[in-house]
This record gives C-alpha cells, structure tokens and sequence, in this order.
C-alpha cells in the first residue's frame, strides 16, 4: 500500500440521498458477510435512517453462498427482487456473477476480484449503464496483516463513490464503536484505493484520514 491520501480541496457535497437504497451483499461462509451487513445497518441507524436487514443462504456453513438483503428507507418488505437492487457488494467474484441479476439498469457493483468479469459480462453490464468496480480486497487486507478485513476494505473502496449511500466518516463512527484499528486500517486502505482509481475531487465527507 502507497502512503496517506494526498490533501484534497473540498468539493461540494451531493444536495440529497435516494429516499430509498436497496444494498445486495454476497459472499461466501467466512467472509464476514453478516459482519458487513451489521456494519452497515448501523451505520443508517446512526444516521436516523430506517433500514431493514435480511441474511439468507447458509450462513453457517464456511464456504457455503452468503447473501444479504439491506434496504434504507423505501417500503417494509425485506426482500431485494431481482431487477430493483441499487448496489451489489460482492466480497467473492463467483457470487458477484451470480447475483448481478438482482441489479438493475444504473446501479453499481463493487467486486473483490483481481480479474475483471467475462467480455461477455462486461458488455451486458454496459448495455444496462452499470458501473462494475473491481479491487482485489483480500490482497489490500493482506497487506494489512489479516485477510479477514476483507470485507472492510471493500465497503471503504466502495464508500468513496458519490452513489454509494453510506458516508465514510459515519461508517468510521460505527466501526470505532468495535474498538478494533485494523478495521479503521482497512476502510482507509479501501477508500485510499478507492480514491486512486476515481481519479477526480470527491465530496470531503467521503474522504478517509488513513486513521
């Protein structure tokens, strides 16, 4: 990993959040799936907004398909329908391949992958103007000492992007709350690479101080 980010002048921030933000999260058992999603509920919680949570798919079996539905605001019912999500985390690229129906035309797809997706993937992504951002998380959290960061990481690289509904200094909030620094490490490890592949001026609240 390279050094601190270098200063950044504050850009405006966005005027409004969606009313609504539908959030897929995938992996596999050992991923820190259930962790991610707890991370992230609280943090809307903290926020004051309402935020429902749903875990399926094998959560105790290491190794066996995790999936969680997260939703901020919008309706009471629990589930993500294929078609509707605004984002996909995605902590393994199988399961990243898997659940990209789920998304629909416009939203995004951070992937802890090293490798991009099939062309074939690829370009029907396109065809529907989602964003895919890959970054090879467990690597970055190996670099940090524990590759069970991971999950962190990811959702630090992921909350750099204006479209993302999770502010990096409320998720550092949150995560401070676990009195652990290798996680704060972590989101600011994924956010400085974040920041790196964005290449432009990004909301200063969005901004990491590599604590």
């Amino acid at each position: 990993m390279s050094g601190r980010l270098p200063g950044r002048e504050s850009a405006p921030e966005p005027s409004h959040r969606p009313l609504e933000f539908k959030l897929l999260l995938a992996g596999v058992g050992g991923q820190g799936v259930v962790f991610a999603t707890r991370l992230l509920a609280g943090t809307a919680a903290g926020m004051g907004l309402p935020v429902l949570a749903s875990e399926t798919h094998g959560m105790s079996q290491r190794g066996g398909s995790v999936l969680a539905h997260l939703k901020v605001g919008g309706t009471a019912a629990p589930l993500i329908r294929r078609g509707t999500a605004d984002a996909l985390l995605a902590f393994d690229r199988d399961e990243a391949l898997r659940n990209l129906p789920f998304l629909r035309a416009g939203a995004a797809a951070y992937i802890n992958t090293p490798d991009s997706l099939p062309v074939e993937v690829a370009q029907a992504l396109r065809s529907r103007s989602i964003e895919v951002h890959c970054l090879p998380a467990t690597q970055v959290a190996m670099e940090l000492g524990s590759s069970t960061v991971s999950n962190v990481v990811l959702i630090g690289f992921a909350a750099v992007h204006p479209s993302f509904t999770f502010p990096l200094e409320n998720l550092r909030e949150t995560l401070s709350r676990y009195g652990r620094g290798l996680n704060l490490r972590a989101l600011a490890a994924g956010a400085e690479e974040g920041f790196r592949a964005a290449g432009s001026l990004l909301p200063a609240s969005k901004r990491a101080s590599g604590a």
